[in-house]
């Protein structure tokens, strides 16, 4: 027969067996923290969101990390400043926590949000001022991109190459500030070289693009080109993967960017030189410092990126290869 003090341990047993089966199982006894999922729109710089692949893989991890609901909004068919204010002011109004923007053109943007949404945090990935309507910045500086690309497109082709400048888009935005940095080491160096905006390898116009391309480089050989954007890049390797002759005339080809498919065109030396910075790092910083903005409401230091210059030789380094190839 048990004994009094027996039954009173096994009584004990069961209660705190009860108890465990409770804190584990049910909020009866421990209330479960509940997370609050903060949503945060990302207003990009164009029509898609192709050229986003690296930078899109750190806001995902971000989300994971801090609870965030995040949503990607493109321009439609015009790149486009103003257009891009008003996909900024349609999410404010539809009730995003916060807005992450990569500005068409940030000096316009920056005039453009003043005394706007002075209620929902916004984060800026791109160069400008101070600007109360700004939580944080993640500093891209699109002219020092055009100063590295153009430093070390001549430090490797032959002195006396004329170089060619092309663009996809129009006078405004992010290609201008790259133009601006090209042409401040190209004029400094006396370099020969020309605006080739009529070559629209990214258009409709692509084939016509490439008759003019291979006539000038037939006329012109030895000649280097510099892509003032990604676009422009990605179409133009395109190309010159189906005409070899064509690549074998230029001195060189550089450009913007760190996509798959211009590292693959860079690995098959179609490519030189690629300027790109830790788009990875940008886009978990972007949603990061968006939640914190929404919980504290506080403007955070600006976080600079440095740009990188990325050969086929220097592509798999470990100092580059988890940047350009970051895990999913």
């Amino acid at each position: 027969m048990m004994s009094v003090r027996g039954k009173i341990l096994w009584a004990a047993s069961a209660v705190l067996l009860v108890f465990l089966y409770l804190a584990s199982s049910t909020d009866l006894i421990i209330k479960e923290k509940v997370r609050e999922i903060h949503t945060v729109s990302i207003v990009l710089d164009d029509v898609n969101d192709t050229y986003y692949q690296n930078f899109k893989k750190g806001v995902d991890q971000a989300a994971r990390d801090y609870y965030a609901d995040t949503s990607y909004i493109t321009l439609y068919e015009e790149v486009s400043q103003e257009e891009q204010t008003k996909l900024v002011d349609r999410e404010v109004g539809d009730g995003a926590d916060a807005v992450v923007v990569i500005p068409v053109d940030a000096e316009a943007f920056q005039g453009a949000i003043q005394g706007k949404w002075p209620e929902t945090p916004l984060v800026v990935l791109g160069a400008g001022e101070d600007h109360p309507g700004v939580n944080a910045r993640i500093y891209v500086d699109n002219f020092q991109a055009g100063r590295l690309l153009a430093e070390k497109a001549l430090e490797e082709v032959p002195e006396g190459t004329r170089f060619w400048l092309l663009s996809s888009l129009g006078e405004e935005g992010r290609t201008d500030q790259v133009l601006e940095g090209v042409l401040d080491v190209l004029e400094s160096q006396g370099a020969e070289y020309e605006e080739k905006r009529e070559w629209q390898f990214s258009g409709e116009n692509r084939e016509e693009a490439a008759a003019q391309f291979a006539a000038a480089a037939d006329q012109l050989p030895g000649a280097a080109v510099i892509a003032l954007d990604r676009e422009s890049l990605t179409g133009l390797a395109e190309y010159l993967k189906s005409d070899a002759s064509c690549r074998e005339q230029l001195s060189g080809v550089y450009g913007l960017g760190s996509t798959t498919s211009l590292l693959n065109s860079l690995d098959a030396g179609v490519i030189d030189g690629l300027v790109t910075y830790d788009q990875y790092t940008a886009g978990y910083l972007s949603v990061e410092r968006a939640v914190e903005a929404i919980r504290d409401g506080d403007v955070k230091e600006p976080v600079r990126m440095n740009y990188y210059y990325i050969t086929k030789e220097n592509m798999r380094d470990k100092k580059y290869e988890a940047m350009l190839y970051p895990m999913d």
